[in-house]
């Protein structure tokens, strides 16, 4: 079975290019752009693993992270914040996230941590 990720990216063509990046590589992967999207998707399913980025529309990837970190359903999935705003050892440290990727980004290290954090995929 195909694991699953979801991704919070308001810009559409990071967004799309790591949907069609990571289905390409087996994973069955869902964008959503804004946090209420998310949260109508978190309703139908809960992923493998969330990507999140920082700066969205209607809410911020920290605090949406926070939230699942403190969902018990959802707190022991996997979370990586992207973000071009933050130095990486400022994110890491202000992140409850158990990864951070720096934008830009190389989609095979994308690749690489969402496997880190899926071992079985």
């Amino acid at each position: 079975m195909r694991k699953s990720i979801y991704i919070v990216e308001d810009n559409k063509d990071i967004g799309y290019i790591l949907q069609y990046f990571l289905s390409e590589e087996g994973f069955d992967a869902e964008l959503f752009e804004t946090v209420a999207a998310f949260k109508q998707g978190l309703s139908r399913k809960v992923p493998d693993l969330f990507l999140l980025d920082v700066m969205l529309p209607d809410g911020d990837g920290i605090d949406v992270c926070s939230g699942i970190k403190h969902d018990q359903l959802l707190m022991r999935k996997p979370v990586i914040i992207m973000s071009a705003h933050f130095p990486t050892e400022e994110a890491k440290q202000m992140s409850c996230a158990d990864d951070f990727i720096p934008k830009p980004f190389d989609l095979f290290s994308i690749l690489d941590r969402v496997r880190t954090h899926l071992p079985a995929a």
